[in-house]
């Protein structure tokens, strides 16, 4: 537990953090504008073609520290690997097309790492935010402690996700930044 100094210590480095990438340092957790016609579910390997279409029309890809992946051949042997994570999460648009997608992929028992990947028409309008909140629940429906993510530092739309969603800079360097979040609160 960090104790009460630590904590605002801590909380400045993050809203200094927030202010420099153009996030407002004063966000409120869990609002979301998502369209309702957008629906979240969980998926896994029968939804597999309808994953893949969804990253073979993904712009642009590679761009998360290489994810998701150039090639079609390493797409669907990424997205087969996705699906088998202990978590995995996607949008629905009305048409029935995946229209956003999350994972968490275990790292140890009690953690895992969040992926989160929306298409650009989609961005913007609390996708992601669904469903990494979505994510968030299964993590800690099946008893992880934490959830932690790395992303580019200059991915403003990252950062801003991740951080409105409850996660809070752990650190940063070299053109990364790791963040994490709590599951046992």
């Amino acid at each position: 537990m960090r104790s009460p100094v630590t904590e605002n210590a801590d909380e400045q480095v993050e809203k200094s953090f927030a202010t420099a990438v153009g996030i407002s340092p004063n966000w409120q957790l869990g609002q979301s504008t998502m369209n309702s016609d957008v629906q979240i579910r969980t998926i896994g390997p029968p939804q597999r073609e309808l994953l893949i279409a969804m990253y073979d029309r993904f712009e642009p890809l590679g761009a998360a520290l290489g994810l998701p992946p150039r090639t079609s051949e390493a797409r669907q042997q990424w997205v087969g690997n996705a699906l088998a994570q202990m978590v995995t999460v996607a949008a629905f648009s009305p048409a029935g097309e995946v229209v956003g997608h999350c994972f968490l992929a275990a790292d140890k028992p009690s953690s895992a790492e969040i992926a989160v990947f929306v298409r650009q028409e989609f961005r913007r309008r609390g996708v992601g935010a669904e469903l990494v909140k979505k994510a968030l629940k299964w993590a800690s429906a099946k008893g992880l402690a934490s959830v932690w993510a790395v992303t580019p530092s200059d991915n403003r739309a990252a950062l801003q996700l991740l951080m409105k969603s409850g996660f809070r800079l752990l650190k940063s360097t070299f053109g990364t930044v790791r963040l994490d979040i709590d599951c046992a609160r």
